[in-house]
């Protein structure tokens, strides 16, 4: 990026964010950080913001932000899970179309609960 642009409040917090980080990380001691914010804060241009950066590691990737990506729903957008989903949708629909005309729910269950150990290899006993 050109050093001359001039930088926005986004990018100002993104910085102090950064800096914030590397003091957590014991790199910079609560005098530096206090110091490079106030310059973070009164930069103008990208260039005065790289430079309160160059002497630390740029930031890489850690377990724990790669965990923090992945939301509840993540174990379902794969193809058991979608498998399961829409399972579950059909039982809650026959259910719901069956219950009130008086008859039973557990040929749905059945039905769709089977479907599971279809398919399935027989586990292998483990000898003695």
């Amino acid at each position: 990026m050109d050093p001359s642009l001039r930088a926005g409040d986004a990018d100002r917090r993104q910085v102090v964010a950064e800096l914030q980080r590397h003091f957590v990380e014991g790199r910079l001691s609560s005098d530096e950080l206090s110091e490079r914010v106030d310059h973070a804060y009164a930069a103008r241009t990208f260039g005065e913001l790289q430079a309160l950066t160059t002497d630390l590691p740029a930031q890489q990737p850690t377990v724990a932000s790669i965990e923090r990506q992945h939301h509840w729903w993540t174990p379902f957008v794969s193809v058991p899970g979608v498998v399961l989903v829409a399972m579950v949708a059909i039982l809650v629909v026959t259910w719901l179309v069956w219950l009130p005309n008086g008859g039973t729910v557990a040929w749905p269950v059945l039905i769709l609960g089977g479907v599971f150990f279809i398919g399935r290899p027989p586990r292998l006993r483990r000898r003695r």
